[in-house]
């Protein structure tokens, strides 16, 4: 599953196209990106010493990463943050194959890679790949697709992965307010897609925007009433229910492109020249029962130029920071950057923004 360009699909019309089945091939023609491919495993192996070199070099602006989902694909998210904690990152997890059984498992390659000057590709998998680039930036967009429901909060009881309360109150009876106060319809949604959203470490509930919610699913109700997050939870984060469906989706699509636009206009720098889309397989046609919307939606928001040079795939997991992240053009301002999540039902745009007006 792929998105593409193409004037075959749509009348003649020159739009990006979401595929859902078959196979595409994306081409980007970029003059200059100083883009250095690499590969690293679980097992802090594969490029290393390159990956050492470059983080100690301090040149990397961004990347963009593919992962294979048999990976461990979150214990490398974070080595990565720890190494390049000034690097915007964006990416999706791969449609892999396993084959075999019980103590005959294999893993096909479900990535490859080839440098310049070397016409050996390297196939791969149970990793991550992708490019360090040193001439182009990357701007992430997260669009969870999700609708803020009540206040936001704070976890105020943890076990573990469970949050036992939350605004000084067992877990289950703050929910139970909450859904008390909202309209029938929220109450409903709330029924069939209800979700957490986290913030950050240090980020004060009250000035958490829509959008930039880490969101969780909840795995499972314990038996006093305790919601299992999983790991990583602290008492004290901030907190807030959230649901998500076709609307909430295309809401939080629009409203998160817009703010985009909004704080570029501010701002200034280069053009962005094109993006990357990594969706997940769970959106397009499935979620909002129309095809194209994702994949539309920075024409619409951004103008006609950048919306149509977009590309990407269908994902299986999707890999960046929650909400907007526009790092400084100058290397020597930047501030280290909200770390990468994996997410779910998610659409990562990796706008790409050239550091000279020459590439």
């Amino acid at each position: 599953p792929a998105l593409r360009m193409a004037t075959d699909y749509g009348a003649g019309e020159r739009v990006p196209i979401e595929v859902e089945r078959g196979f595409v091939l994306s081409v980007a023609a970029i003059r200059s990106a100083g883009a250095v491919p690499f590969f690293l495993s679980g097992e802090a192996q594969g490029d290393l010493e390159l990956i050492n070199r470059m983080a100690a070099g301090g040149q990397v602006r961004s990347m963009l990463l593919l992962a294979d989902p048999f990976g461990p694909v979150e214990k490398i998210m974070a080595s990565l943050d720890e190494s390049f904690p000034k690097v915007s990152k964006a990416g999706g997890i791969t449609a892999a194959l396993r084959v075999g059984s019980g103590g005959q498992t294999g893993f096909m390659a479900s990535m490859s890679i080839c440098s310049r000057g070397n016409d050996q590709a390297r196939l791969l998998s149970q990793g991550i790949c992708g490019l360090m680039m040193t001439e182009m930036d990357v701007h992430t967009v997260v669009c969870q697709g999700c609708l803020g429901v009540g206040p936001a909060v704070r976890v105020t009881g943890v076990s573990g992965p469970v949050v036992t309360g939350i605004g000084g109150r067992p877990s289950k009876e703050a929910l139970g307010l909450i859904y008390g106060a909202v309209n029938e319809e929220l109450r409903a949604k709330m029924q069939t897609s209800l979700l957490i959203g986290l913030g950050g470490e240090g980020m004060n509930e009250n000035q958490i925007d829509d959008g930039d919610w880490l969101i969780r699913g909840i795995l499972e109700v314990t038996p006093n009433g305790g919601f299992v997050l999983g790991a990583g939870i602290s008492e004290g984060q901030a907190l807030r229910f959230h649901v998500r469906d076709k609307d909430s989706a295309e809401s939080d699509l629009n409203l998160m492109l817009n703010r985009y636009r909004l704080e570029r206009s501010f701002s200034g720098g280069n053009e962005p020249i094109g993006s990357l889309l990594f969706t997940c397989n769970g959106r397009g046609e499935g979620l909002y029962g129309r095809r194209h919307v994702d994949a539309r939606a920075l024409q619409n928001a951004l103008g006609e130029q950048l919306g149509t040079r977009v590309t990407g795939f269908f994902c299986n997991g999707e890999m960046g920071a929650p909400g907007l992240t526009k790092p400084s053009e100058t290397l020597e301002d930047r501030e280290q950057v909200r770390p990468m999540s994996l997410h779910g039902f998610t659409a990562v745009f990796a706008i790409l923004v050239p550091a000279s007006k020459e590439a």
